[in-house]
């Protein structure tokens, strides 16, 4: 399946993983390439088939497949939008464990990364989860450090809600909850913010601006699929087609789709 965003991808390869799907063959393509790949893994791997019918599959030895992909906003030579894919197989016999070249999630030096490269999915001794890549969680680090030594002459003041705040800081806070909040996501955040707030009060004068009071990052809740059809998602072809005919507005009849 083609999803429209990031986080519905990931969710759909944790969900993959945790049942069972720790192998893997990873590219990218274009929309009408991931076409192709859709039906060509269909017929030769079953990854079409119901999650019932793999489970027997599995029962029985075989290996079962799935096959996602991401809409991205870069687009390939030709002009269409590209796409990154994830084939997810189980152990087991088959056709796909003789063709593809599949990479064990369960090593290491292989593990799935998110489509910017930001997260990874991993096993934490409990269970299947993303979190933030080593460089990118020291790249937190690095930027927590640099804005708390800030000299006087650098730090830039604004005023949230009456109070004065330093300004980087508040992007930097802004971002960090803006993560996906998967459960190992939420715990780097967690110490991320812990350690800000220490670097705070140990390099900035009590008198000076202070770090604002933010919720927790929340769960991130399960989204329901929303496929991707030559390029857009049915909600957005029903936009397209009620900006380009405004006066049919109301009508299900949207363009492509039956």
């Amino acid at each position: 399946m083609l999803h429209p965003d990031k986080i519905r991808f990931m969710q759909r390869l944790q969900q993959a993983v945790v049942h069972q799907h720790v192998f893997y063959a990873a590219g990218r393509t274009d929309l009408s390439g991931f076409d192709r790949l859709t039906k060509k893994f269909a017929d030769a791997y079953g990854t079409d088939l119901s999650r019932q019918t793999k489970h027997k599959h599995r029962l029985a030895g075989e290996a079962s497949s799935y096959l996602h992909g991401v809409r991205l906003a870069t687009r390939s030579e030709n002009g269409q939008l590209s796409v990154d894919w994830v084939l997810l197989v189980s152990a087991g016999l088959g056709l796909v464990t003789h063709r593809e070249q599949l990479q064990d999630l369960c090593d290491s030096h292989s593990r799935l990364k998110s489509p910017d490269q930001r997260h990874e999915l991993v096993h934490d001794g409990k269970t299947w989860s993303w979190r933030m890549t080593h460089r990118y969680y020291n790249q937190y680090v690095g930027r927590i450090h640099r804005i708390a030594s800030l000299p006087p002459d650098r730090r830039r003041q604004i005023e949230i809600d009456g109070v004065s705040r330093d300004a980087d800081a508040e992007i930097l806070l802004d971002r960090l909850y803006a993560e996906p909040g998967f459960r190992l996501v939420r715990r780097q955040v967690g110490k991320l913010v812990a350690e800000l707030r220490r670097d705070w009060k140990r390099l900035r004068p009590a008198s000076g601006p202070q770090l604002s009071e933010r919720s927790f990052l929340a769960y991130i809740r399960f989204l329901p699929d929303h496929p991707v059809f030559n390029g857009l998602t049915l909600a957005e072809r029903r936009e397209a087609f009620r900006i380009a005919f405004p006066d049919q507005a109301g009508t299900d009849a949207v363009p492509g789709r039956r």
